[in-house]
């Protein structure tokens, strides 16, 4: 009876993290669902219309066309009950268009390995049980239109969980669009974690496949000093479990004349359903020295405290035409 516990021990990680989302049906590869990027989560995780980094594979893979050098990045942060939360990417013109390859990763932690027997609670054995989730994705963009106007994309991935010695693992994929208007408008919408479902032992269940659309507006320059940009978005997502969610956000840039230095601020502000432990307010910000990012965001929980979330981005130089 040993595996059962193993597997009872990953329903109560992973319901904690359900619990705080407001899900209210159980789905595999939860952490499909979760922030992948300390920008986007300062956003309120709602910066599709606006992605233009390596991590834009998580969120619309069409959104990839818009690199036009090599990058690379990656995020962590301590998420609820003694969670972590991370993820990594990279990206490189391909093609006509750019491919990117990433990795997300939610670690459990650990606790007491338990083995249940007939009459009684359970004996532990001192033993620890493990137990994390994993996906890898491979994603292509690519532009068309004479300002390259019009991206698509796509994406596969495999998610896998594993708890102590028992794994499982399922395939998905994901679709995506963009369009940038003449005025300066951005529009996205893509369809993700579509794909089969994931069965651990006995247990057994689908991927939550999630849907969103956004608009980002155009920028706004030399608002209150120079040299500083001001762009707002909104965007509207859902996943297969959960509620609909809208967000509305900002984007505020000044850059220095000359030394490629800059700073940024975000926040967000997203409506939630009901059950949902998230507090609907998330900030951030960020500093970019010539071809080198660093990002925080921060995410407060009614009952859990707050998360953190700090990322690192390096871009390699521009090719020459």
């Amino acid at each position: 009876m040993r595996f059962a516990a193993s597997v009872a021990v990953a329903a109560t990680f992973a319901s904690g993290v359900l619990r705080a989302q407001g899900e209210v049906q159980s789905r595999a590869a939860i952490l499909l669902t979760l922030p992948s990027s300390a920008r986007a989560l300062a956003l309120g995780d709602g910066w599709g219309a606006v992605a233009e980094e390596e991590s834009a594979l998580f969120y619309n893979p069409a959104q990839l066309a818009r690199l036009r050098t090599a990058a690379a990045g990656g995020s962590v942060q301590r998420y609820i009950a003694a969670t972590t939360l991370a993820s990594f990417a990279v990206a490189a013109p391909a093609a006509h268009g750019t491919a990117a390859l990433g990795v997300q990763l939610l670690d459990y932690g650990s606790e007491d390995e338990i083995i249940s027997s007939a009459g009684n609670v359970g004996t532990p054995t001192g033993g620890r049980v493990t137990a994390q989730d994993i996906a890898i994705t491979a994603g292509y963009g690519r532009a068309f239109g004479a300002r390259g106007q019009f991206r698509l994309g796509a994406a596969a991935k495999l998610a896998r969980q594993q708890v102590a010695n028992l794994s499982g693992s399922a395939v998905a994929a994901d679709l995506g669009a963009a369009y940038s208007t003449a005025g300066g408008w951005d529009l996205h919408a893509a369809l993700q974690h579509f794909g089969s479902r994931l069965t651990l032992a006995t247990v057994s269940a689908p991927l939550p496949f999630t849907w969103r659309a956004g608009v980002a507006s155009p920028v706004v320059r030399g608002l209150f000093i120079d040299r500083f940009s001001l762009r707002t978005l909104a965007e509207v997502r859902e996943s297969a479990g959960g509620a609909a969610t809208g967000v509305l956000a900002a984007e505020g840039i000044w850059r220095a004349a000359r030394d490629g230095l800059g700073l940024a601020a975000r926040a967000g502000y997203a409506i939630r359903g009901r059950g949902d432990d998230r507090r609907a307010l998330t900030v951030g910000g960020g500093i970019r020295l010539s071809r080198v990012s660093v990002d925080y965001a921060y995410q407060g929980f009614e009952l859990l405290g707050a998360t953190h979330r700090v990322g690192v981005r390096v871009a390699a130089p521009p090719r020459s035409p």
